[in-house]
């Protein structure tokens, strides 16, 4: 009830009592007239007597037809004196009923003692009695919340009461704060983390879950930043994303846990408004991701491992036929090469002449036949990275194509003809290993969507092409095609058309994958009978990034004469080496770093060293570290040559080093072209 409807209740009962006292007056000859207020003169008694009784009648009307339950009841004999038309709806009882009781008889027993104690020290004027039961006729318990007004009345002390009924509104709030509880124990309980932030991005809320998540107590973040506690590398992405004020959304991200490390998460989140439809704040539900992303890269490594192994009999056989090239014209070699000259140059043969072009021509092929061996070589290191090895940067997609169809060349020979059409694009912002390992999984996947022995009738065909920002890359098929109701589900987890034991079903989850973290798009388009074709797409490297590492030319002429070490443990490495440099420089080999260690330790100048990376005993690093204690300069004049850093410590070295170093096999000629840049 609030003050208005109060302070109108007190002034009806006090007009009502005034108004009763007049007209006994009157009756009884105490008093001759009243006094018109209007015209300060008297009023005739029976004139009087009528303003009255229509004044009365006028406030007992308006006691009548409150819609709340209205009484006065004695508060010495706690009887009632005069209810309303409300109160008797309200409580079942007759108006002839309510005159015969008393107020302890719409009372619950635990309430009489504690209303006595309500109106014991009463004094004129206006109460509050709060929250109490009361009991209807059929026994039934309502909520009443209970104001009132005391007045004297005819020399004793009246109770003017108004009743709200509020048990419904009650119900309500109690079933809103079992509500609210059940509620609050389901997000303590669930395992994902919840967060509300006001509109200045202020925490207003966390559950358990999340706090646990970051290391803090639930009060600790109260009131924080949310921002505090985002990665600095994540900060741009948030901002970005709350600038383009995201109604609805999920983002992966990083959050910086109280001990300095980093966690991923996947934040679903949701805008938040009042009544007034006023932006008010976000609701965030976050997941931690961590070891699903760990799981993740893990599986990415597993699935390229399990392509290369599937590939393992076709790279044996492609590396086989070169190597029997080159064993078969090096053999030729041996036997002829005596017949062409004598130990003291004088010629051997009658047919030397003939000899000599016949071995150089097998030299050339047995040349031509390595060079196959070594873009095989390259193709595996490609494929045998792991996806964090190798940062993003400009990647030339044709050459990346071209090795993935060398290695799945002998699933494509027996199956299908091979069809391709190179669009003149640029580079794209790529991982290397990473984009072969897609290009090798749907290449593969093309092969097998084909029976074998019909390759002339059957057809596999890449293309690429540029697309405004973009490089589309499409490797399509002319088999049979998928079925429609499947093909929503090719890109899920382990869904495959495969038999058992043929395929995992990832590989196309994690090329979908892959692609999505460069920035691109992973497609399917199917037509039963007519084929599939699989389509990547992905951004082009920006005009600054666009240049891509060539190789170094040689440059004409010898260049200054120099002293150069080379070591390395395989004899046959460190001999070839010696004489690809031995007709231009002083060379000296060893097949021990701490050999090498020693020579310079003692005192011996060298112009470059050339060093193999991993080396029993003392590897190359080492002995690099040990050199740059005793002689900085000489360690700075050092190449480091390598067939793959296959070590996080040789990863990391040859990153924070930034020594050059050359891959092997590699060109004589780019050696040599190397050690010149390094003499000149």
């Amino acid at each position: 009830m609030n003050a208005g409807d109060l302070l109108h209740t007190r002034d009806l009962a006090q007009r009502l009592v005034e108004a009763e006292a007049t007209i006994k007056a009157l009756l009884s000859g105490q008093i001759d007239a009243v006094v018109d207020s209007r015209s300060n003169t008297p009023v005739l008694l029976a004139k009087a007597q009528d303003a009255l009784r229509e004044s009365v009648e006028r406030y007992r009307v308006l006691f009548e037809k409150s819609p709340m339950p209205k009484w006065l009841y004695d508060v010495e004999t706690l009887r009632f004196l005069a209810v309303n038309d409300a109160a008797v709806r309200s409580y079942g009882y007759s108006r002839e009923e309510f005159l015969q009781m008393t107020i302890r008889d719409i009372r619950t027993a635990d309430d009489v003692e504690a209303m006595f104690r309500a109106v014991r020290d009463l004094k004129p004027g206006p109460a509050a009695f709060g929250v109490w039961k009361h009991r209807k006729k059929d026994g039934s318990l309502i909520d009443v919340d209970v104001t009132g007004h005391t007045l004297p009345l005819d020399g004793r002390m009246s109770l003017l009461i108004v009743a709200q009924d509020i048990t419904d509104r009650k119900r309500t709030e109690e079933a809103l704060r079992a509500s609210e509880q059940q509620y609050r124990l389901i997000v303590e309980r669930t395992t994902d983390g919840i967060v509300k932030i006001d509109e200045q991005r202020r925490i207003r809320f966390v559950n358990q879950r999340f706090a646990t998540m970051l290391g803090y107590d639930a009060s600790e973040l109260i009131g924080r930043n949310l921002f505090d506690f985002i990665s600095a590398a994540a900060k741009d992405m948030a901002r970005e994303a709350f600038a383009r004020e995201l109604v609805d959304t999920s983002v992966d991200t990083t959050l910086r846990h109280k001990n300095g490390t980093e966690i991923s998460v996947n934040v679903a989140g949701s805008r938040l408004f009042d009544d007034a439809g006023k932006y008010v704040g976000n609701l965030g539900m976050i997941r931690d991701t961590t070891e699903q992303r760990k799981l993740q890269s893990q599986l990415m490594v597993s699935d390229r491992m399990a392509s290369v192994g599937t590939l393992a009999a076709g790279v044996a056989h492609e590396i086989n036929n070169p190597l029997a090239v080159v064993i078969a014209n090096l053999d030729y070699v041996a036997d002829n090469l005596g017949r062409t000259v004598s130990r003291d140059g004088a010629e051997a043969d009658p047919s030397g002449p003939l000899l000599v072009d016949e071995i150089k021509s097998s030299l050339a092929d047995a040349r031509e036949a390595a060079e196959r061996v070594r873009l095989i070589v390259r193709d595996l290191r490609i494929f045998s990275h792991s996806p964090a090895d190798e940062p993003r940067g400009p990647v030339n997609v044709k050459a990346i194509m071209e090795s993935s169809l060398r290695m799945g060349w002998n699933e494509i020979r027996h199956r299908a003809r091979l069809v391709k059409s190179y669009g003149d694009v640029p580079a794209v912002e790529a991982n290397e290993g990473r984009l072969g390992q897609v290009f090798l999984n749907l290449i593969v996947n093309a092969a097998q969507a084909l029976p074998e022995g019909r390759a002339e009738q059957n057809e596999i065909r890449v293309s690429t092409r540029l697309e405004g920002e973009r490089i589309v890359v499409e490797v399509s098929d002319t088999g049979a095609g998928i079925p429609p109701e499947i093909i929503g589900r090719v890109f899920d987890a382990f869904f495959t058309t495969k038999a058992v034991g043929v395929g995992t079903g990832l590989g196309l989850a994690i090329c979908h994958r892959i692609v999505t973290d460069m920035g691109g798009e992973l497609t399917v388009e199917s037509e039963l009978g007519k084929g599939t074709t699989f389509r990547v797409s992905l951004p082009i490297v920006r005009e600054s990034e666009r240049a891509i590492a060539t190789p170094v030319e040689p440059t004409a002429g010898p260049g200054r004469r120099g002293r150069i070490l080379v070591v390395d443990d395989d004899v046959l490495v460190a001999s070839a080496v010696k004489r690809a440099l031995a007709k231009d420089h002083d060379v000296v080999a060893v097949v021990a770093a701490t050999e090498a260690l020693a020579l310079c330790t003692s005192g011996e100048q060298f112009d470059l060293i050339l060093c193999d990376l991993m080396m029993p005993d003392m590897t190359g690093m080492d002995f690099h570290g040990g050199l740059a204690q005793v002689d900085p300069e000489q360690a700075k004049r050092m190449i480091f040559m390598t067939g793959g850093a296959f070590t996080a410590k040789a990863k990391s070295f040859l990153s924070e080093t930034q020594t050059e170093h050359l891959e092997k096999p590699f060109q004589p000629s780019s050696l040599r072209a190397i050690v010149r840049r390094y003499l000149r």
